[in-house]
Formats: C-alpha cells, sequence, structure tokens
C-alpha cells in the first residue's frame, strides 16, 4: 500500500514537472494547418485519413471495414493505381479521376459512394455482385 502511495505521488510530481515542458515546446513549434495536415496524413496514412474522413458522414468503424474491403480490391489503397483498361485511377479508382492527391481521391470517393450507395456497406455489396461500384 505504501508503495503504491509512493509511486502515484512520484507520478504526480513528474507530472507537474514535465507539463510545462511540454507546453513551452508546443508553443515553440511551428503550427500546421488543417488542410496541410489532413493531406500529410492522407498521403502517408490514407486509411486512417479515410476513418476520420467518415466521421463527417456519420458512418461508423464497421462502415470502415466495408470501405477498406472495398478500395483494397479496387487499389489496393494504392493513390497511383490506374486501371489500363478505362480512365479509373487512384484509391477509389473513379472514372477519369484528374487528382493525383489521396486526400482528394478520398473525398471524391467518399462523396460518390454516399451519392451513389449511401454507405460504404452497400458499394461492398454491389462491388461482391458486380466487380465494380
Amino acid at each position: 500500500m505504501q508503495k503504491q502511495i509512493k509511486i502515484k505521488t512520484l507520478l504526480i510530481v513528474l507530472t507537474a514537472l514535465l507539463l510545462p515542458m511540454a507546453t513551452s515546446a508546443e508553443a515553440q513549434a511551428p503550427k500546421m494547418s488543417v488542410k496541410a495536415f489532413n493531406m500529410h496524413l492522407a498521403l502517408q496514412e490514407p486509411k486512417q485519413y479515410a476513418l476520420q474522413k467518415m466521421e463527417t458522414y456519420g458512418w461508423d468503424k464497421s462502415q470502415f471495414v466495408c470501405l477498406s474491403k472495398l478500395w483494397g480490391k479496387e487499389s489496393a489503397w494504392n493513390h497511383k493505381a490506374d486501371n489500363p483498361t478505362s480512365s479509373a485511377y487512384g484509391i477509389a479508382q473513379m472514372l477519369g479521376e484528374k487528382n493525383k492527391h489521396p486526400m482528394l481521391q478520398i473525398n471524391n470517393g467518399l462523396r460518390y459512394i454516399e451519392h451513389r450507395y449511401g454507405e460504404p456497406c452497400r458499394a461492398w455489396k454491389f462491388w461482391r455482385v458486380n466487380r465494380w461500384y
């Protein structure tokens, strides 16, 4: 019991000492705009960006499972994926896609899914039957 109290006290003291240092470093660090952050995230971690963006549509994580499978089959989440038999390009394999940046591809793909299917799991269901969406 005494040991737990000592450990908790030590943690409180360390937190009190380190917190001002972190806050100071945070204040001195250059700020990245939200758009720049999202562009970086989409380029480095497209699945993470898509999961974050799906929240704006009100879709939960179960919908992400379907989206991940759908775009995994379409492009393997490769923003440079090019379909040689059509004009489909990018992560979502949108026809006539001109955007090379994954953030724009994901945004366009999610808008398309919402407009045409309402949600990713319906798009995935359609894809499994037709091999396109």
